[in-house]
């Protein structure tokens, strides 16, 4: 029986083998995460702006345990200041992360990275507010030139993503997610989005069309962002609501020097952000937020202090 199988259908097996090879692996990178697709443009014109003071204190208590103190001081009505307390612990595969507010509020996420193409992700929040604690579950798994994404959670809510490389610098992606059982009899709805995306090391050019049903709205959104120089990017994004023929367009810029990092975008509805990030030492920092509405006639301005131990 060995000689039979060594002779006759061996070979064929071990040519075979090779081709499906071949056809399985394109050779091409892997596009990365959907939820990515625009990382460049959400990090330029997605500004964290904040009205008056921040404290960050973070501290290490050993290698894989760490807690964090936010509080914030701002000029509102009804509510002047908050703080946030966080506890984070790490070891292997494994990533907690968690951060309780003093009105009692809990945002929790653990991070299993089971194998190193395979992670499982489980977010959650509790709150004292009726119908607003949830839970959500996200498995990612990351192919040779594809990516894929699964969700579920509360409210009956399950999506799916998928990203593929179609050339070394070309990718195409779906995302899907839909959510059947809302709180307070509100009807089910479904949010769908087709993205391009063609990127080279020094530019990164994403086309997104999104259908929301939960604001019966069909949004197209373009954004190019070029790396001039090193320490130099600029950018731009065109948002059109295609049912009410509604156009906003961004621009920005980020430059990095030894003084600091600079931040800023403007819109066509007069809304100017900008941040301005300065590195005091190894272990603190400084941060500037600045954030004029024209439209609103509304104007912040915050100051933020870092400091890790």
């Amino acid at each position: 029986v060995e000689s039979i199988m060594d002779g006759e259908d061996a070979g064929p097996a071990r040519a075979k083998l090779p081709i499906l090879r071949r056809l399985l692996a394109s050779g091409l990178p892997n596009p990365g995460k959907f939820e990515d697709v625009n990382a460049e443009a959400r990090k330029m014109f997605t500004l964290n702006s904040f009205e008056g003071l921040r404290l960050e204190y973070q501290r290490g208590l050993s290698q894989s345990f760490g807690v964090g103190h936010n509080i914030n001081l701002q000029p509102a009505q009804d509510q002047f200041g908050t703080y946030d307390f966080a506890a984070n612990f790490s070891s292997g595969k494994h990533l907690l992360l968690s951060q309780t507010q003093t009105n009692g509020d809990l945002q929790a996420r653990y991070i299993l990275s089971a194998t190193e193409n395979l992670t499982m992700q489980i977010q959650s929040q509790l709150t004292k507010t009726p119908h607003q604690s949830n839970a959500v579950v996200n498995v990612d798994y990351k192919g040779s030139d594809w990516s894929l994404t699964a969700k579920a959670g509360s409210y009956a809510q399950f999506g799916l993503s998928y990203l593929q490389s179609v050339t070394r610098n070309l990718s195409l992606g779906l995302d899907f997610m839909y959510v059947g059982k809302l709180p307070m009899n509100q009807p089910p709805f479904y949010v769908s989005t087709g993205a391009l995306r063609y990127s080279t090391n020094r530019f990164a050019l994403v086309s997104m069309l999104t259908d929301n049903r939960s604001q019966n709205s069909l949004d197209l959104t373009t954004s190019y962002v070029q790396r001039v120089r090193d320490n130099l990017t600029f950018g731009t994004e065109l948002k059109i609501d295609l049912p009410r023929a509604e156009t906003t367009c961004s621009l920005g810029y980020e430059y990095s020097s030894p003084l600091g990092a600079f931040k800023t975008n403007i819109t066509t509805d007069g809304k100017i952000t900008s941040l301005f990030e300065k590195t005091l030492s190894e272990i603190s920092g400084i941060t500037f937020s600045a954030e004029v509405d024209n439209a609103k006639k509304s104007c912040k301005f915050g100051v933020g202090f870092q400091l890790l131990q």
